[in-house]
């Protein structure tokens, strides 16, 4: 049975809404490491192909953690099944006769169904429909390692340690 009432929200949401219900705030929130995580290796073709679609699109909105490789493998493989199913019915119609000469709806019609279901239900944990978009908040972007390097491999202009003479609108001190 699943969890009662709707989906917590993340910690992070309430600080940034100054804890509007004034609960006490779970400081003890798991976070996992930003990174990619692997591609599963039950994954067929199309899914896999979805899959590099999907991490490119979720690293861009800085979601995507070292957690997300079951839900995301579940997403990629629930696509990839409904598109076949659909391929599928599009071949053979929504109605199909059975071999007793009945007319029936077609089988995959049920695949279809429950494979949207999950694909949704997966958009929506990863923040990739229009409604759960305005939900989610991103973590800052924190500049990469290739971005800090080139900044620090820029050459600096040089420095003047003795002001030249050219730069001083002031006369020249007076030696004697």
């Amino acid at each position: 049975m699943g969890y009662r009432g709707p989906a917590p929200k993340p910690t992070v949401l309430k600080r940034q809404e100054g804890n509007p219900g004034r609960r006490p705030l779970n400081d003890r929130e798991p976070q996992p490491a930003k990174v990619t995580p692997t591609m599963p290796e039950h994954l067929d073709e199309d899914a896999r192909r979805e899959w590099r679609r999907l991490v490119r699109i979720l690293r861009r909105m800085r979601v995507l953690t070292e957690a997300d490789g079951i839900a995301l493998g579940t997403l990629c493989q629930a696509q990839s099944t409904l598109a076949k199913a659909q391929i599928q019915i599009t071949r053979t119609g929504l109605v199909v006769k059975t071999p007793n000469g009945f007319v029936q709806q077609n089988p995959l019609l049920k695949v279809v169904n429950q494979q949207s279901e999950i694909v949704i239900r997966h958009l929506r944990e990863f923040g990739l429909t229009p409604a759960s978009r305005s939900r989610l908040t991103a973590e800052e972007a924190v500049p990469s390692d290739a971005a800090l390097f080139k900044l620090l491999s820029q050459p600096r202009p040089p420095r003047r340690l003795v002001p030249s003479l050219e730069d001083s609108d002031a006369a020249p001190p007076n030696v004697n």
